[in-house]
């Protein structure tokens, strides 16, 4: 019997995304959007039937729709889904349109006429030197969970790594003598990052002198040898801003990764290194990085000209 409803296709889309080595989130962020869609359109839809309007109506229909409308616990109104969120479900449904289509799973695809909703570009805060000085002096360094979390800060900002590429690290992957790490990125890329002194000091002290003396394959351990997961990782980094005071930036791994990119910038890096570096598909997402440090100097000027030191009536 052929298939014809569009949570078959669901079923047949996550075997294929998984054979090609796609990300885990990747493949629950669309499967996800696409539940969603097809409860939207009463259950069960054929993707054959779907036309563009069903898809812009599910824009209008999310645009008037609750943050938590779903949740099973969360009450009470929290202002409506954000302008990105939305965009998110969209890119993730327009995605497995063209899946389909690529596999021949239908003929036209009827969705790739509509336009993402307009979200403006989200601007990240990123954390200064002193913040990232404060932040390492609250971090107990007379301990194995406190050396660990030390090391963690310092290989966040250092290297620009993606918390879960952190959290997923092997020890066979840390090549101490060549100063390299062997990173597995997004869809299973891989490069490599080089660690400067305090990078690689960092890391060679926790592993020969605080990680746990338990078997694991992992880098970074709890001290029963689990590995960390990338919630853990931001709640401890969350507990640390807390306690250094830090105020007027959220203190996340994303946030040092951002910082990292920026402050690259900033000291002159070359922005087709920094998209190796941070492992981006296309230099599109890295130019981001580019416009934040030139937006700094935009308010640093502004504010810091030498005109603006001297006393005359304009």
């Amino acid at each position: 019997m052929e298939r014809q409803a569009l949570s078959d296709f669901v079923f047949i889309y996550e075997k294929f995304a998984t054979a090609e080595n796609k990300s885990l989130r990747t493949i629950e962020a669309v499967g996800g959007a696409v539940d969603k869609f097809d409860n939207f359109l009463g259950g069960g839809a054929n993707p054959k039937e779907i036309q563009a309007e069903d898809l812009r109506r599910y824009i209008r229909y999310l645009q008037s729709k609750s943050k938590w409308s779903e949740h099973p616990t969360i009450k009470g109104e929290y202002g409506n889904l954000s302008p990105h969120a939305i965009a998110s479900y969209v890119r993730s449904i327009r995605a497995f349109w063209s899946w389909l289509k690529h596999e021949g799973f239908i003929e036209e695809n009827t969705l790739e006429v509509v336009r993402l909703p307009k979200a403006p570009r989200k601007i990240v805060d990123t954390l200064t030197p002193k913040q990232i000085a404060q932040l390492l002096s609250v971090i107990p360094r007379n301990s194995s969970p406190g050396y660990r979390d030390y090391t963690i800060t310092i290989a966040l900002y250092g290297l620009g790594v993606r918390v879960s590429e952190l959290t997923g690290l092997k020890l066979p992957e840390v090549d101490f003598d060549n100063g390299q790490i062997r990173v597995m990125g997004k869809g299973k890329r891989q490069r490599f990052l080089y660690m400067s002194e305090r990078v690689y000091k960092c890391l060679f002290k926790y592993v020969n002198q605080w990680r746990p003396k338990v078997q694991s394959a992992f880098f970074f351990i709890h001290k029963n040898g689990r590995p960390l997961t990338r919630f853990y990782v931001a709640h401890r980094m969350k507990f640390y801003g807390q306690r250094a005071g830090i105020d007027g930036v959220r203190c996340s791994p994303h946030t040092f990764r951002h910082t990292f990119a920026v402050e690259f910038i900033r000291a002159g890096g070359d922005v087709f290194v920094l998209q190796k570096i941070l492992g981006h598909s296309s230099l599109d997402m890295t130019r981001h990085y580019t416009e934040l440090a030139d937006s700094d100097v935009k308010t640093k000027m502004k504010a810091y000209s030498p005109v603006e030191r001297l006393e005359f009536a304009v």
